[in-house]
């Protein structure tokens, strides 16, 4: 009886353990989402949507609590693409590829390369060509076109999707 108690105490730790290395998997592919600059684009789209939403569909007493979802739901929205993008990146990458690429994308050069790749200072553009020198940055230029047809599939789903359910709430 000891023995099974034993037996069953160590199924259970390895079975925690697995999940939680799971879940840290899954937060690390949303830090490098969130710092490689992906969630700025999908911000920026959202943005960009109620633009061109609000050129068809003024705000209006009728539609104002439609407006007021949208506008107050935004976070909400961009966390979903987020979410939904990440089985992407954990099915195309290693628990340790992204642990290698959120140290370079959270360093000043991965930084700045987010935010103007343009204004890269000469150390910095060779910290970015160090890095995709690495086994790492060669697998994420090998995996471009593959995330690139995956990504497309997500987001436009969730474009359709966000799309839809402005309509619904505006018309």
């Amino acid at each position: 009886m000891k023995l099974i108690k034993n037996i069953s105490a160590i199924f259970l730790l390895i079975t925690l353990s697995s999940c939680g290395q799971e879940a840290t998997f899954q937060e690390d592919v949303l830090t490098y989402i969130k710092s490689n600059g992906t969630a700025k684009q999908y911000n920026y789209a959202y943005d960009e949507l109620l633009k061109m939403l609000g050129n068809q569909f003024p705000k209006t007493e009728e539609n104002a609590t439609g407006w007021d979802y949208l506008e107050a739901n935004k976070e909400k929205h961009v966390n979903e693409i987020l979410m939904q993008l990440a089985p992407v990146y954990e099915k195309n990458f290693t628990h340790e590829e992204i642990k290698k690429m959120n140290l370079f994308y959270t360093s000043d050069a991965g930084k700045q390369l987010v935010a103007d790749g343009a204004k890269l200072t000469e150390a910095q553009k060779k910290e970015v060509n160090d890095f995709y020198g690495t086994e790492t940055g060669k697998t994420i230029m090998e995996k471009q076109p593959i995330l690139a047809t995956e990504i497309a599939k997500v987001s436009e789903g969730w474009s359709r999707d966000l799309y839809e359910t402005a309509l619904s709430m505006l018309k």
